[in-house]
């Protein structure tokens, strides 16, 4: 019964509040009575495969959830931007991302010594409003070309049946070239410092600070690439994603939060200083507010922190399957 809770819980998340617990009922009801008609039918438990199964039938619990609001709340500027199978999403999604960055922008203030005030907040959640409604916006355009392609894959499965779901390839292959093309372009600075400072590199040259994080930074970059790597060979490793990306992730926020904090350029050796202080206090703002701003640092934060709610299904398997082989020790004969 556990994945029937878990898969009850997801669909009633998009329910609307005032209907959930009669609707719920009802399929939980449905659901249950298919179960046990499969049972009987094999004379034996269901796997968590067969149960699966009649998921996959009954639908993604966003799915499952639109047809009890097929009138509910959509995002509309004259046209459908977010249509009303997905708003129910955005505004968790956005909700959570909101909390999750103020919380974070709090902690680091506090941290940092740094007196809290209203103006650090603003960017960060300005990024995560637009974000958010950008991808949702496009998730709602291509919502009919997932639908007929993609069914078996469900938008953000409960992270209980998360490991019934199958990782495609095509996933982990183009996440592996977005990977690979950032590796590139970031072993390829030192040589070509004009793909982040653009036609001031003649003038400027990296601090210190930089060189100091360029290496961290790049093996945090291998491991996100490695982890793609890995998964398009075997895409049976579904462990592999959340577990990578809540290690990877989590680091590279704390990495990329001290790193923009430092001056990343100073005036090239030879070059006067009076003539490029303005353009190197210029091209630090561009960096820290803008490639490497507080955008980076908090979407890789909430990131690592949704996949780490994905790796306690499989924390606790593992330690449920350690705790069953404690108390269900093989027999073994002793030798005279």
């Amino acid at each position: 019964m556990e994945l029937v809770d878990s898969y009850l819980k997801a669909v009633k998340r998009y329910l609307p509040r005032r209907q959930r617990n009669d609707i719920i009922a009802e399929l939980s009801e449905d659901l249950c009575s298919q179960l046990e008609a499969r049972q009987r039918e094999l004379g034996r438990p269901l796997t968590e495969d067969e149960q699966m199964a009649i998921f996959k039938r009954q639908g993604d619990p966003m799915a499952v959830a639109l047809r009890y609001r097929q009138h509910g709340r959509s995002l509309t500027v004259g046209w459908e931007l977010i249509g009303p199978e997905l708003f129910p999403a955005y505004l968790l999604l956005l909700s959570f991302n909101l909390m999750i960055t103020a919380a974070v922008v709090l902690i680091f203030q506090l941290l940092a010594h740094i007196p809290v005030s209203a103006q650090p907040f603003f960017v960060p959640l300005l990024a995560q409003v637009i974000c958010v409604t950008l991808v949702f916006m496009l998730l709602n355009s291509l919502k009919g070309v997932f639908r007929r392609k993609f069914s078996d894959n469900w938008m953000w499965p409960p992270a209980d049946l998360a490991h019934l779901m199958p990782l495609p390839r095509w996933y982990s292959a183009t996440g592996f070239v977005a990977c690979a093309l950032f590796v590139l372009w970031w072993m390829a600075i030192p040589y070509y410092p004009s793909l982040v400072l653009g036609s001031a590199a003649p003038d400027l040259k990296f601090s210190l600070d930089w060189h100091r994080y360029y290496l961290p930074i790049l093996l945090l970059m291998l491991a996100a690439a490695s982890q793609r790597a890995v998964n398009v060979v075997r895409p049976d490793w579904k462990w592999l994603l959340p577990m990578a990306r809540f290690g990877v992730d989590g680091v590279a926020a704390f990495v990329m939060f001290f790193f923009r904090t430092h001056p990343l350029v100073q005036a090239a050796d030879g070059g006067r200083l009076a003539q490029t202080e303005h353009l190197v206090q210029r091209v630090n703002g561009f960096l820290r507010w803008g490639l490497f701003g507080p955008w980076l640092w908090i979407y890789l934060a909430v990131s690592g922190l949704v996949y780490g709610w994905y790796c306690v299904p499989y924390v606790r398997r593992f330690f449920r399957r350690e705790g069953n082989a404690i108390r269900n020790p093989r027999e073994v004969n002793p030798i005279f």
